[in-house]
């Protein structure tokens, strides 16, 4: 049989001699600002979260430990993040600089009761930020040296990959989002612009195959409230068009390229909306700051974001805790699909669906494991998973933890050990084989994990109980 090889991705700079313009444009945008190394930081003495830092040069330190800052994320506009890497894993920073606020914690590190360093970077977290990864994969968060060989959103994210049209640019066109159909071209943006409450990936697809010109639905299913929370997330733009009343009633027409030039970043809103509503009241102002509003993100600490739901008023505040039912936003909803995402979102409503699901695939079985009471029965699930993902940390942990109960030590620590070269900061992987192994040995294994998350109070308790 004849395999047919991927097209090559070739990076931005292959673009340049035949789009000097489009190029030098897009260059000064902040999706092409939006990672990239770090050479050096602004000194800075501040707290977060209750916690002391001092940032010099490339370096953040608190008290009790240090760690390098290598990789930044986020164009600045709105603030930046940063990341570490150590033996080639990378790991997310607990601090953040916002424009609006200066250093403070980053979104999830809010209310940490310890400097945490080992939140991993995964090449779902960094794909909407650099481009060409370098996963090296069978772990969690490790990576080639760079882990990505393009810094932020490259020209092929939103035109595919340029090897073919590099070698012959007339017989090899790339794909224009701009002459797409309207489902595919809208799915270019919504990879990166589109949040929802939950993402669940189809069964044998990968949202990180997802190339342009394909349909986002046919590798994903995003899921939305039925009853719509209130609020602006970093990336909910595409939901948010979406149930506004001016795309309900434009249809395919009105899309993200309606209103923003992506090559020159120049904002277009004012002329569409005044090519529906030639007769609006108060032309002389910008329907956007009355319509559009920013507003506070609600899983971004400090940033500020435009409200794309396009409210005829601003939103009255939604007293209720419940939000209904989840719904598909854009791609199928089944019982695999429907229960994943309830179980993402810690929902009890996952297990009906989980149990109908098909096929019952690892995804299913991870979570249905971990719902699981009996534990021979939560056994033979997380082996199933481990034959489809042999590399999956939650099931090398807690298979390790149900073997470690049943008395098979040996079995278990030889779990944890797979579980810790996936990703060796860990926490539960590292602190369970330090209790089944002789002292040196568990000594070895909290010291390498304290190297990477050195704020760990429960890894710094078991490593002084065994002096």
């Amino acid at each position: 049989m004849l395999l047919l090889a991927a097209a090559a991705f070739v990076g931005s700079a292959a673009c340049r001699p035949c789009h000097p313009q489009i190029s030098a444009d897009y260059a000064k945008t902040q999706m092409a600002r939006s990672s990239g190394p770090v050479t050096s930081v602004a000194p800075a003495t501040f707290t977060a979260a209750g916690h002391n830092y001092q940032v010099t040069g490339n370096r953040l330190s608190f008290p009790g430990g240090t760690a390098t800052i290598d990789f930044f994320i986020g164009s600045g506009a709105e603030g930046r993040s940063y990341l570490f890497s150590r033996d080639g894993f990378l790991f997310e920073l607990p601090v953040t600089f916002y424009q609006r606020r200066g250093w403070d914690a980053s979104p999830g590190y809010e209310h940490e009761a310890e400097v945490r360093l080992n939140r991993p970077v995964d090449p779902t977290c960094l794909y909407c930020h650099a481009s060409r990864l370098q996963p090296i994969y069978g772990t969690q968060n490790k990576y080639a040296d760079p882990p990505f060989l393009e810094a932020g959103v490259a020209c092929e994210r939103c035109h595919g990959p340029g090897g073919d049209h590099v070698k012959n640019p007339r017989g090899a066109p790339m794909a224009n989002p701009a002459q797409m159909a309207p489902e595919a071209r809208d799915s270019v943006c919504a990879q990166c612009h589109l949040t929802a409450d939950a993402r669940i990936e189809r069964p044998g697809q990968r949202f990180a195959a997802y190339r342009p010109g394909d349909k986002l639905s046919d590798y994903v299913t995003y899921f939305v409230w039925a009853s719509k929370r209130p609020g602006v997330k970093v990336t909910s733009h595409v939901e948010n068009l979406a149930l506004s009343a001016c795309k309900r009633a434009a249809g395919d027409a009105l899309w993200c390229g309606t209103c923003h030039d992506p090559h020159t970043n120049a904002n277009r809103t004012e002329a569409a909306c005044l090519s529906c509503h030639a007769q609006a009241h108060h032309q002389e102002e910008s329907c956007v700051g009355c319509h559009m509003p920013e507003a506070n993100a609600v899983d971004a600490a400090h940033g500020v974001f435009t409200d794309h739901s396009i409210r005829r008023l601003p939103a009255a505040p939604v007293a209720a805790k419940s939000f209904g039912e989840l719904t598909a936003l854009l791609g199928k909803s089944d019982d695999r699909s429907i229960g994943l995402a309830y179980a993402e979102l810690d929902d009890a409503r996952a297990l009906p669906y989980l149990k109908r699901a098909s096929p019952a695939d690892a995804p299913v079985l991870l979570r249905l494991a971990g719902l699981e009471k009996d534990a021979g029965r939560a056994a033979e699930m997380y082996h199933q998973v481990l034959t489809e993902e042999p590399a999956n940390a939650v099931a090398l942990v807690n298979l390790g933890v149900i073997y470690a109960s049943a008395g098979r030590t040996r079995d278990a620590a030889a779990l944890w050990q797979r579980a810790l070269d996936t990703n060796p900061a860990l926490e539960g992987g590292a602190l369970n084989l330090a209790r089944v192994l002789p002292a040196p040995e568990a000594r070895r294994i909290l010291d390498r994990y304290l190297s990477f998350n050195p704020g760990s109070i429960a890894a710094q308790s078991a490593r002084r109980a065994l002096r």
